[in-house]
């Protein structure tokens, strides 16, 4: 009588050659993934202070040219609430750039601006957003 045996299954050796295999990946690709996070939080505060502008724009349609007096009144009406600076994040509206944060609104000639000083990855400076 012959019997026979299904061993069925992963031998150790393969098993650590699958993870082996899975680390080299690992080492590859997560660098490569890594500075995202820095240009998504840039191209966010990029989008909300395009959303502001483009508020302040709208206001200004309707209301025969004149410009907000401040940020707030555009809420609820053209923004249902006020973006954040996704950088630092901070909601804060100063009418000077101070570098802490921000958004800069000057109510004289509707001008708006990221709040921090220096320069983003790109060599771009942040007031100029």
């Amino acid at each position: 009588m012959r019997t026979t045996t299904n061993n069925k299954g992963f031998t150790l050796v393969e098993i650590i050659l699958v993870i082996v295999l899975i680390g080299i990946l690992g080492t590859i690709i997560i660098p490569k993934f890594a500075g995202q996070t820095d240009k998504a939080v840039i191209a966010a505060t990029k989008a909300n202070i395009e959303s502001i502008r483009s508020a302040i724009r709208l206001y200004q349609s309707n209301n025969d040219g004149a410009l907000p007096a401040d940020l707030t009144a555009l809420v609820t009406t053209y923004l249902s609430e006020l973006p954040e600076e996704t950088i630092t994040p901070s909601a804060t509206v100063k009418a000077a750039n101070d570098g802490a944060g921000g958004w800069v609104y000057n109510a004289t000639t509707g001008e708006m601006s990221v709040n921090l000083a220096g320069n983003d990855a790109s060599g771009d400076a942040y007031a100029s957003y």
